[in-house]
């Protein structure tokens, strides 16, 4: 949900500096005045929900009949009192005095760079509109009204016994994760993660040492995961997320977790620093692994870049895959547990590629797996080496203790046709039998199980719910904020896609015109929501947006 990657708008307000250009034209805003000077741009993006976000005093919030001069006011965690209230031409502004010095301004309107009121300290003194003003006053009322009704942890939904992923769809409104503010980035995340799918459970039981970390492993266990899991319910409430973000917070020392709108790359980037759990290891071609693994590159999230110089306007996710891989170049430098591949993207909601094809299989065969004989060292990707390598349990159980490479995940266990051929020449004509076996790699196929689509900065998922009989599946749709009660409480939304692999196959089949009849609607002059029905705005938001991408 993240607007520029970092710091939502409202910080740079308070920290770029203005100008002091009498030539300004009254209708525009100087270069490096903060946005909230403009009488006609929307207000400073307050984004806050946590106590410390606001605590102003009693007001009456009707936008109209709201009266802030004399009042205190939070603008980016800094006190602001309101000076006074001005008319510049036809724009009303706020005149607002901060707590602290502001470097580049000196107290005169932006608009006619003149002294409407006096300043205390002119570096201190800025205007803003009344509008801004007011909305950003509204949002922080409303943040406090909600902060006075939060749950503690014990007062949540808690479910100590460890559930299964679910095997049959819960359904419906209010099921799902209940979004909180801006948290849509991670309620979709930790839905692909857990919801229908194990392959991230190592996360929930691992031996943790510190404090802060044994309480956020336990509110991501116990009060969300759990009872996602519970086929009774199935809806996390709001403040089990709260909660989440305010332990994430306080165990990466990172205060921007608790309150911020983010990217789901940060989230999970950082479980991978938190937990030291990043299974995904690559290798640069022709190196096998030293001892100590210093040339092994480990992630949690792989993160493709594809500048897309021809300027396609669709791909599939498996040829970024591999073409990422190899303009590192790497491979793979073992099978991993799972894939979470991140389209390219300009920036957090451009991608390089107008729509992208998710593979619902990728194959990990010789072309991007590293293998390396435990024996003499040599890969695959040798040229002078057989591209057969071979397992044989009872020669590693055997050779093992002498060997030097490494030998745990960080490589696959195998030998060289040449080495195989050695280890076994001492059994022609003996009565002991070796199990060898061929590693055969075009078997290797990692499937598709999660798509995280961001349009706007909102995030939805695409997530697959495998039966109990590995032949059926079927695809749902999540949305943590899919509609708002009494403009406050968001409704989350879990809903079946039963045209999912339908829509891959017709754009598997005949791409170009696939692609073209969705420009070709865009492209109509009138809201997409008229343009296009549920059911096809959903197909579009699958290809147009898809941004992060699960693999098992």
């Amino acid at each position: 949900m993240t607007t520029d990657g970092n710091s939502p708008s409202y910080q740079k307000q308070l920290s770029n500096s203005g100008r002091n250009d009498n030539s300004t034209p009254a209708n525009t805003v100087p270069p490096g005045l903060p946005s909230y000077y403009n009488p006609d741009g929307g207000p400073p993006t307050q984004q806050t929900t946590s106590p410390g976000a606001a605590n102003n005093t009693d007001i009456d919030h009707g936008t109209e009949s709201m009266h802030l001069v004399g009042t205190q006011i939070n603008i980016n965690k800094q006190k602001c009192i309101v000076k006074g209230r001005v008319n510049c031409g036809t724009e009303e502004l706020y005149a607002v005095e901060s707590d602290k010095s502001l470097s580049g301004y000196d107290g005169r309107c932006p608009k006619c760079r003149t002294n409407h009121v006096h300043f205390d300290d002119p570096n201190r003194g800025f205007y803003m509109s009344v509008k801004n003003a007011h909305d950003v006053v509204t949002k922080q009322k409303l943040d406090n009204e909600r902060l006075k009704g939060r749950k503690d942890i014990p007062q949540l939904t808690n479910i100590v016994e460890n559930l299964p992923p679910l095997d049959q769809p819960i359904l419906g409104k209010n099921k799902g994760i209940e979004g909180d503010s801006n948290s849509c980035y991670m309620d979709a995340t930790i839905f692909c993660m857990f919801a229908y799918n194990n392959v991230f459970d190592k996360l929930l039981h691992m031996e943790v040492k510190t404090e802060p970390l044994k309480i956020l492993q336990k509110v991501l266990r116990e009060t969300i995961v759990h009872v996602l899991r519970d086929q009774r319910n199935g809806f996390v409430q709001r403040d089990a997320l709260f909660h989440l973000r305010l332990q994430l917070s306080e165990a990466t020392h990172d205060p921007s977790f608790k309150e911020m709108e983010k990217d789901p790359s940060e989230f999970l980037r950082a479980f991978e620093t938190l937990f030291q759990y990043a299974p995904l290891k690559t290798i640069s071609p022709d190196q096998p692994p030293k001892p100590d693994e210093s040339n092994i590159t480990t992630n949690i999230i792989w993160e493709m870049f594809d500048a897309n110089p021809h300027r396609l306007p669709s791909t599939n996710i498996a040829s970024i895959f591999r073409n990422s891989l190899s303009e590192i170049p790497a491979k793979l430098a073992t099978i991993p547990p799972f894939l979470v591949l991140v389209a390219p993207r300009y920036a957090l909601a451009q991608r390089s590629y107008r729509y992208i094809i998710p593979d619902r299989e990728i194959t990990l065969d010789n072309s991007i797996v590293q293998l390396v004989c435990l024996k003499c060292q040599k890969t695959n990707h040798d040229p002078e080496t057989s591209k057969d390598f071979y397992f044989c349990n009872e020669c590693y159980k055997k050779e093992s203790p002498s060997l030097s490479t490494v030998t745990n995940d960080a490589t696959i266990t195998c030998y060289c046709t040449s080495c195989s051929a050695d280890l076994h020449k001492h059994l022609a004509g003996s009565n002991h039998t070796h199990h060898t076996k061929r590693v055969s790699m075009d078997k290797i196929k990692l499937n598709l199980f999660a798509v995280l689509c961001i349009e706007t900065s909102h995030y939805v998922a695409f997530v697959k719910c495998q039966k109990r009989n590995p032949l059926q599946h079927e695809w749902l749709f999540f949305d943590s904020m899919s509609d708002r009660m009494y403009d406050e409480q968001n409704v989350p939304l879990v809903d079946r896609v039963p045209d999912f692999d339908q829509w891959i196959n017709d754009a598997e089949k005949g791409k170009d015109e696939f692609f073209n009849w969705l420009d070709d609607r865009r492209g109509k002059r009138q809201p997409t929501s008229q343009t296009f029905s549920e059911n096809s705005m959903r197909q579009l938001r699958l290809f147009r947006d898809g941004a992060f991408f699960f693999y098992e």
